[in-house]
């Protein structure tokens, strides 16, 4: 299986207006499938400028027509906010409109004050996922919603929109913890975590033990899953000059990622918005070139991964600085992952 890139996206306001922001983002991914992407996955925010396009159903219903080949999708939907008919139809839609190219990430939510906004419980929302999952997978795989609730209510209803792809668009889940990803290999999900220092790399090992006891040596008849990091990405001509300029993008970006919890009095997410720290853990990925590929090399020489995730837009980047970060990753990284996951059978755990 060839090892296979994406892009991360939050839609972050930046320094921009929200228009510019979603305009913007879409050339961008328009450039990114040109420019060999596999996959563009958005985030899910509410109430916060660490996203300017709380419904990613919008963006990605806009990009699946200006896109024919890179797959597109949420990651993730907040699953404990959405009626699961409503969902199940929107999905089934989105995988109409790009013609088969949807991933669906599915997820609880990471934070209790967006949560707050949407009328959930964060105590709760964990339960409320698993039902909400249970109910959008059956309603898509059979076409027909019928769930008796516990948390949430009962349905008896006929679909009116099949997804293309049967018996529902592949799911993906991001984490970086053992037990999720053994939950997650079991089911033959698609699985995105952080680097955390070399952390994920248990979890990664654990998600393809638990897959091949599962499925077997040949896996289920669909196609493999990715299993794979997510890192922030920024390449300058020197090391000095882009870890700088990362520095000043991230700070931006972080103070919108920790806006929600400030405002709470709650310093517990403040440990993310250390540039430097994200750096030395693997999580960030800033430097020449040269600097770059080596440390993407040595983290899929370290794991068993087959998927890299990107985020390379966020902050005050401008357009033009966007644009150069994806030329010098898709240009001068990804030739060479893919070199060498060639000659290394692209990094797949085997079981032996």
């Amino acid at each position: 299986m060839s090892f296979a890139f994406g892009i991360f996206d939050s839609f972050d306001l930046g320094i921009s207006t929200p228009r510019e922001v979603l305009a913007n983002r879409l050339d961008f991914a328009v450039a990114a499938e040109a420019a060999g992407i596999d996959h563009y996955h958005v985030t899910e925010h509410h109430g916060t400028p660490l996203s300017v396009c709380p419904s990613p159903n919008l963006f990605l219903a806009a990009l699946s027509q200006r896109t024919s080949r890179m797959r597109l999708g949420p990651l993730v939907y907040v699953l404990p906010a959405y009626d699961p008919l409503r969902l199940a139809e929107e999905i089934a839609v989105l995988d109409q409109l790009s013609g088969g190219r949807l991933d669906v990430g599915v997820g609880s939510g990471v934070s209790p004050y967006e949560l707050a906004f949407l009328g959930v419980d964060a105590s709760r929302a964990r339960a409320i996922y698993a039902e909400t999952l249970d109910a959008v997978r059956t309603g898509l795989s059979t076409g027909q919603l019928t769930h008796s609730g516990t948390l949430l209510r009962d349905y008896d209803v006929t679909l009116s929109v099949r997804p293309v792809q049967q018996p529902h668009p592949p799911l993906w889940y991001a984490s970086s913890n053992t037990a999720t990803a053994e939950w997650a290999g079991a089911h033959g999900v698609n699985f995105v975590g952080k680097w955390n220092g070399g952390k994920v790399v248990s979890a990664v090992q654990a998600y393809w033990a638990k897959y091949y006891e599962v499925h077997g040596d040949a896996g289920p008849a669909a196609p493999a899953p990715r299993i794979g990091v997510q890192s922030t990405v920024y390449i300058g001509a020197t090391d000095d000059e882009a870890c700088d300029r990362f520095r000043k993008a991230n700070d931006v970006f972080m103070r919108q990622l920790t806006h929600l919890w400030h405002l709470n009095d709650d310093p517990s997410v403040d440990a993310l918005a250390d540039s430097d720290a994200a750096i030395r853990g693997g999580n960030a990925l800033a430097g020449s070139v040269e600097t770059v590929r080596d440390a993407l090399l040595a983290q899929v020489d370290a794991a068993p991964i087959n998927f890299f995730e990107a985020t390379l837009w966020f902050g005050d980047l401008s357009p033009d600085e966007a644009h150069a970060n994806l030329r010098a990753f898709t240009e001068e990284i990804i030739p060479a992952v893919r070199e060498q996951t060639g000659r290394n059978g692209g990094g797949t755990f085997t079981g032996s």
